[in-house]
């Protein structure tokens, strides 16, 4: 990511337009674009945060 450093790491930042997904595992993933620099990005989280962004 363009604008990733200590203080602000990916997961602390806005996603836009995310698409959240669910492997066969079991796994919630999301990708999106980074609100700040445009960029893409990718995140796994559980599945009460998946829910709340679908």
């Amino acid at each position: 990511m363009r604008d990733r450093d200590a203080s602000r790491k990916p997961t602390m930042q806005t996603m836009l337009n995310p698409v959240v997904t669910k492997n066969d595992k079991g796994r919630y993933s999301a990708k999106g674009t980074c609100a700040k620099c445009g960029g893409n990005m990718f995140k796994f989280m559980s599945e009460t945060d998946a829910k709340a962004l679908m």
